[in-house]
């Protein structure tokens, strides 16, 4: 008989063997394994210790070692994947090969799966048929060519899936009361050194808003941060002496002075008209409430739409739109480059993904101005909003940050500074030449809104608009409008066909369809079809194309067009200069 060097199986080096098959193996391929197992074994610490075994009726004399070595084990006890770190050298995957006592070969396929219900490591002195004997010699065998290949692909499938299940399916609002309740359920999971951001437009008195001002107060006891901002410009004090309204901006000052610390509340000057609250949790999975919907028993009855998403990646990438990234030399490049809105490919951006170089310069910046990434700004950065956009939700926002009295007194032609996303991604929205149908819920139109729509109708495409008969604001400009839309490109035999609902619909929402492929894409936000929301009020609108929620949305919007009536030329009627002014305010 052969005498053959064998390694025992111990904790640091678990090689394993199977049941000896009944296919023999040569000499020479023996002699080859023995020798590349003595060079698997080269400089490491071995204790030999040697002894006389009996196997059928063939004596042998058996090595025992016991070695370590810096290698680890992954896999089952069949197919082990080892990975041996040396300095300066990047892993090596290979899988393990035994011999046997007499030079069979020792792998034995069909037994991997009772292996792999087996403990690993079990029964190293007595073999039974679902844990091995446990010495052999180990040999290096490289995967075969079939096999690194699927490996490879499975990886690239994972991968892919991976970055899917990082975006889980976002939740369409249909209502206020929904809208609220879930605001309040996500702000009452938040936990000690968790963060929450909330943003609204108007912040009216009520049942409703105190129970939400109430899950504040409960997070900042149990140690949340709570950052609040609320519009406080001139616009929107216009608004509330039109309406006769009031905000509970007092409530958000006393809060500040209550828990000072933890919660902060930022008045903002520049008109901000994004709605939205994001729960940035450290322990679990972050979640954001984002669309139209503002806070106050008054919006009750009022029609409108809002969406839930939750993940790391999203969120993150919500709050890269309307906050901007982390350090001054990512928001220097942040203004200068375009997004892509074509979702088919989908979402990339236009601009070169940041080199390690620049992401290193960003780092140092950030430690030189002494900035840390807290747990709500740990995933503002463009990786979250690449991965958000293959997961199929992509987020363009207004960002204004300052004042231009020209753009305020000419808003048609001139704009606030700042980076201003929306209106592109609504005009490439309705020029994509994928889709052929679309459905459009708008609370305020202008001129302005009436130009965005304009090039899916010139291309032909059918339009359905659903507008409300008696609008809260801007009720000539909303039927100036309309009067535009209808006598271009509407009658019996036209591409629009507008409605009108007797309700408060408050939505902005837009969604698009393709007869050919069934495919669609919905933009859901806080952005009206006006001049003064594309170019100076901050706004967040997302465009999603995960089926789940365009196709809720879609029956959601067939409900609406069937509860709204078909419009009348009584409906097209306004007043000059009435409704030329509206479009000035608004």
């Amino acid at each position: 008989t052969r005498r053959v060097g064998r390694f025992p199986a111990t904790p640091t080096c678990p090689f394993v063997t199977s049941s000896p098959p009944s296919v023999s193996r040569s000499v020479e391929s023996t002699r080859e394994s023995i020798s590349r197992g003595r060079v698997a074994a080269h400089s490491t610490n071995l204790t030999k210790s040697a002894s006389f075994q009996k196997t059928g009726n063939f004596p042998s004399i058996m090595y025992q070692y016991s070695v370590s070595v810096p290698w680890t084990a992954r896999g089952s006890p069949w197919t082990q994947e080892l990975t041996r770190r040396r300095p300066g050298q990047t892993r090596k995957r290979c899988q393990t090969t035994v011999t046997s006592i007499v030079g069979w070969r020792s792998s034995n396929p069909g037994e991997e799966g009772q292996a792999r219900r087996a403990t690993f490591g079990a029964s190293l002195a007595h073999p039974t048929r679902t844990a091995k004997a446990a010495f052999a010699d180990s040999v290096a065998v490289p995967l075969p060519p079939d096999e690194m290949i699927a490996n490879r692909r499975r990886r690239a499938a994972n991968k892919k899936d991976g970055g899917s299940s990082k975006v889980p399916p976002v939740r369409l609002l249909t209502s206020y009361d929904q809208t609220v309740a879930t605001i309040v359920e996500e702000i009452n999971r938040t936990a000690k050194g968790d963060r929450v951001e909330f943003s609204v437009y108007v912040l009216e008195p009520g049942e409703s808003t105190q129970r939400v001002l109430d899950s504040m107060r409960r997070a900042a006891r149990r140690g949340v941060r709570v950052d609040a901002s609320l519009d406080c410009s001139a616009v929107s004090s216009f608004t509330r002496w039109c309406e006769g309204t009031a905000t509970l901006a007092s409530e958000l000052v006393a809060m500040e002075k209550q828990f000072p610390g933890v919660v902060k509340f930022q008045p903002r000057r520049i008109p901000t008209h994004a709605k939205y609250v994001m729960c940035h949790r450290a322990a679990s999975t972050s979640t954001a409430v984002f669309g139209g919907v503002n806070i106050g028993d008054r919006f009750k009855p009022w029609r409108d739409f809002a969406i839930r998403a939750e993940g790391s990646a999203a969120v993150g990438a919500l709050s890269l739109g309307v906050n901007g990234p982390n350090n001054s030399a990512a928001s220097k490049a942040d203004e200068s480059f375009k997004v892509d809105t074509q979702i088919g490919n989908p979402y990339f951006l236009r601009r070169k993904p940041r080199t390690v170089a620049s992401a290193v310069s960003g780092a140092k910046d950030m430690l030189r101005r002494g900035v840390s990434l807290t747990v709500g700004s740990r995933h503002r950065n463009a990786s979250s909003d690449v991965e958000a956009r293959r997961g199929g939700v992509g987020f363009f926002t207004n960002r204004p940050n300052g004042w231009n009295l020209l753009a305020w007194a000419f808003p048609r032609f001139a704009k606030f500074p700042g980076r201003f996303d929306v209106y592109p991604a609504l005009v490439d929205l309705m020029d994509d030449p994928r889709w052929d149908r679309y459905t459009i819920a708008a609370a305020y139109v202008d001129q302005c809104g009436v130009e965005v729509l304009e090039p899916a109708l010139r291309r032909g495409k059918t339009m359905t608009l659903v507008m409300p008969r008696n609008p809260n604001v801007y009720h000539d400009a909303n039927r100036k409008a309309l009067k535009r839309l209808v006598d271009g490109y509407g009658g019996e035999n036209g591409q629009a066909r507008a409605y009108m609902c007797d309700d408060m619909l408050h939505a902005k929402v837009f969604l698009a369809e393709s007869s050919a492929t069934g495919e669609s894409a919905a933009m859901i936000g806080s952005c009206n079809l006006k001049q003064r929301s594309f170019g100076q009020f901050a706004e967040l609108n997302a465009l999603i194309v995960q089926p789940s929620c365009t196709r809720q949305l879609e029956r959601e919007l067939a409900k609406l067009v069937s509860d709204s009536k078909a419009v009348v030329e009584s409906d097209l009627r306004f007043s000059e200069p009435k409704a030329t002014i509206e479009e000035w305010l608004g």
